[in-house]
């Protein structure tokens, strides 16, 4: 049987890209996954695509306290949580900027990660079992940040890894880790998809550009190895070290 046979996974940002992988992920292991997003009729059509375990599609902004207690109590109606996995939030690369050229705006918007990472943490901690786990998916910027453009985005990945190491102290015996994460084949990318693809398969040591399944794999990874906390596993095709 699968370690997540029967356990209950929750993916905050299921509707796409690397939460949906790893619902999908999961829930081909026997897991109840829980979608959480935004929007529903996105989250419905998601968790539509997700096979092998039950789903529960769950509308929530997490940069939305009180909505983010909303959902966890539909979740703790349910039961509780093994497994707690958070992504990325939308639109994340809109506040890239030179130092000099950023706005108050997209200031306050590169640390939405962080906020509504805390919000989510805050509510569900009551609901995780005794020995689960919380992934936190963070950007590669936090380690080798592009050259121009990045300061704040990379300040503020760089402060998901502290977090995670925090929490893992913390919330022990809970296992927490942060999963860094190189460019990926996701929305975010949308724009120049086809520029992002050749850059990847010319420079990046893999040759090749990163798939949202590779991600979920690591990602289902640290939630089965009941040896791995405070840890920070990257997973970006030889980015870091280009």
């Amino acid at each position: 049987m699968s370690e997540l046979s029967s356990q209950t996974v929750a993916v905050v940002g299921a509707s796409s890209g690397i939460g949906l992988a790893t619902a999908r992920a999961a829930a081909a292991r026997g897991a109840r996954v829980i979608l959480l997003s935004r929007s529903q009729a996105r989250l419905d059509e998601a968790a539509a695509s997700v096979t092998g375990g039950t789903t529960r599609a769950v509308a929530m902004d997490m940069l939305d306290a009180a909505a983010v207690d909303r959902a966890m109590a539909v979740i703790a109606s349910i039961g509780g949580i093994d497994h707690l996995v958070l992504t990325a939030v939308a639109d994340e690369l809109a506040s890239r900027a030179p130092i000099r050229a950023l706005t108050a705006e997209q200031v306050e918007r590169s640390f939405d990660k962080l906020r509504g990472f805390v919000n989510v943490l805050r509510a569900a901690a009551p609901l995780l079992r005794e020995r689960g786990s919380v992934t936190l998916v963070a950007g590669a910027s936090a380690e080798r940040p592009p050259r121009e453009g990045f300061s704040v985005l990379a300040a503020a990945s760089g402060s998901i890894l502290s977090f995670g190491k925090a929490l893992a102290l913390e919330l022990a015996p809970i296992r927490v880790n942060v999963l860094m994460a190189g460019v990926v084949d996701t929305a975010i990318h949308a724009g120049r998809r086809e520029q992002m693809k050749a850059w990847a398969e010319k420079d990046l040591p893999v040759r090749r550009f990163g798939q949202p399944e590779d991600i979920a794999h690591a990602i289902e990874f640290l939630m089965t190895n009941p040896y791995m906390t405070g840890h920070t596993l990257t997973v970006d095709g030889g980015f870091v070290a280009i």
